[in-house]
């Protein structure tokens, strides 16, 4: 994999950045969903490997790669979402001392 570019969601042949406007608990339901995608895929995997007798070392490098790329996927989308609800966090408590203040 590609080194991410700064402030990127994921970078492969490109980088993907998330929208600033996007709801932080959308973003842990699809880190949520990405994970659980890449944990079944690997499930699927560890179960059929020791029964295939020719295996296309290709196909399993291809494999291998989409279940990393949906983690490193996953991750980023909570990681993102743990930011902007630190921020969120803030703001609300920067507000409530502000009128404990005034």
């Amino acid at each position: 994999m590609n080194a991410k570019a700064p402030g990127a969601w994921i970078t492969l042949n490109a980088s993907y950045y998330l929208p600033p406007v996007c709801d932080p608990l959308k973003l842990l339901d699809d880190a949520t969903l990405l994970l659980d995608g890449a944990q079944g895929m690997a499930r699927v995997l560890s179960d059929v490997l020791p029964q295939v007798e020719d295996l296309n070392q290709v196909d399993l490098a291809n494999a291998m790669f989409g279940i990393a790329t949906l983690i490193e996927m996953g991750q980023s989308s909570a990681q993102e979402a743990n930011r902007r609800l630190s921020r969120l966090r803030e703001k609300v408590w920067r507000k409530e001392k502000a009128e404990q203040a005034g």
